[in-house]
């Protein structure tokens, strides 16, 4: 790996302040395992043996503000701004050694000035890489773990040779084994694999938000880092690897898991999380669509959408009105599933439908009547406001279904508004 990433100023100021407190900084992690796989950073993690308050002291009157987020764990946000006045922050973490007795956050911590010690914390060897940043350079990669020879082998395994006691700790670990072998294409070693299988329950323990944030990562993979020679399928290997270590049940409940829905993510360009959940849940009744995105806490905007999704996909056979009704975006999802899907039967479904909704007002706004058009007819016939939706609905309907004209004085002249 090159220098390049201590080409950031602000960076290499963070380090100068480090530095003349006599203070050691190291990047860790992604900041170190990314750059040696060609990939881009998304965050920068730090961390050394100097204690919180020892780092809070020496950053005031600098450039740096330091705030103590949870002084418990040794933890520090690290703020400042950069050449182009651009805010950015690093999370400085001291070193320790965790003790877990339950629950995936450590219950006591003890800080230590061994760099071995704090390796063993983390979870797989890959994320235990660090490199001593200096105010003009970057020193030679520290790995404790054996990260370096699993990069070069393409395997994911954890920090110790026993992954059992790794995946105890924090049992959302199995699901990152599954999101890191998805977007870094590192295969879990068939010792990883047979703890991961053997520790999928402890996932019935760990918060929905974080199976939820997980599963999220492994479901966008395929779009993660577009430059990555891949050997495997990004989102369908670490789909594959959730199932077979059964770990899907604790995430979807009783809707079946679908390999060849899974298997089509990949062809499947569309950035757009509730789409990509409808093509894995294409079969599934949407009830049980929105109770499994309701369990893990997704938005109720991501769960509405990937319900009419899932309904337009297996309802393209109903009636026209029914099918423009939830917006024209989900049948064009629709078609963008079935040609992921390779189902020409879907494809042409979808088109045709298309095809005869061309030139149709596509919601009640296209309409060329509205509620204040109907407002005098209403009065004049004393009927009830409340009724003004329905029959909008329908003269919508009459337009979609019935080829109606959609103008003003044809639909101001229908027999419905008569009655």
């Amino acid at each position: 790996m090159s220098n390049a990433l201590i080409g950031a100023p602000w960076l290499r100021a963070m380090a100068r302040v480090f530095d003349n407190a006599g203070a050691e900084l190291y990047i860790v992690g992604g900041a170190v395992r990314n750059p040696l796989m060609g990939l881009p950073l998304s965050d920068i993690d730090v961390c050394g043996p100097a204690r919180p308050e020892d780092v809070c002291a020496f950053c005031e009157g600098t450039e740096i503000r330091a705030h103590l987020r949870a002084a418990h764990f040794g933890t520090v946000e690290l703020h400042i701004t950069d050449e182009n006045g651009k805010h950015q922050m690093a999370e400085y973490t001291t070193w320790r050694e965790d003790s877990y007795r339950c629950g995936h956050r450590p219950d006591s911590v003890k800080f230590t000035n061994d760099i071995r010690v704090d390796s063993l914390r983390r979870d797989f060897s890959v994320n235990a890489l660090y490199r001593r940043v200096r105010p003009d350079h970057l020193e030679d990669v520290i790995d404790p773990t054996g990260g370096l020879e699993h990069l070069k082998q393409g395997v994911l395994h954890t920090v110790t040779h026993d992954p059992d006691h790794v995946l105890g700790d924090d049992g959302l670990r199995i699901l990152r084994a599954a999101r890191f072998q998805a977007e870094l294409d590192l295969l879990p070693t068939p010792e990883l694999m047979e703890s991961l299988a053997r520790n999928a329950r402890l996932l019935a323990d760990i918060a929905c938000e974080r199976l939820r944030d997980e599963l999220q990562k492994v479901l966008m993979a395929d779009l993660r880092y577009p430059t990555l020679k891949r050997r495997f399928p990004a989102t369908f290997s670490g789909l594959s690897t959730i199932q077979q270590i059964g770990a899907w049940t604790y995430l979807f409940g009783d809707i079946a898991y679908d390999e060849e829905a899974a298997a089509a993510l990949r062809s499947f360009a569309v950035p757009s999380l509730p789409a990509r959940m409808a093509l894995l849940m294409r079969r599934a009744d949407p009830i049980k669509v929105v109770e499994s995105m309701q369990r893990m806490r997704f938005s109720a905007k991501e769960t509405e959408q990937a319900k009419t999704y899932v309904t337009a996909l297996q309802n393209m056979g109903a009636p026209l009105f029914e099918l423009v009704k939830p917006g024209i975006d989900a049948l064009e999802t629709a078609l963008r599933i079935f040609r992921a899907l390779g189902d020409e039967s879907g494809v042409q479904a979808a088109q045709t439908v298309l095809k005869k909704l061309e030139g149709k007002p596509l919601s009640l706004k296209e309409l060329a009547v509205s509620g204040n058009d109907l407002k005098p007819l209403f009065a004049a016939r004393n009927r009830p406001m409340r009724e003004m939706g329905r029959v909008l609905d329908q003269l919508w309907q009459a337009v979609i279904e019935e080829d109606y004209p959609n103008e003003r004085e044809a639909l101001l002249g229908h027999p419905i508004l008569k009655s």
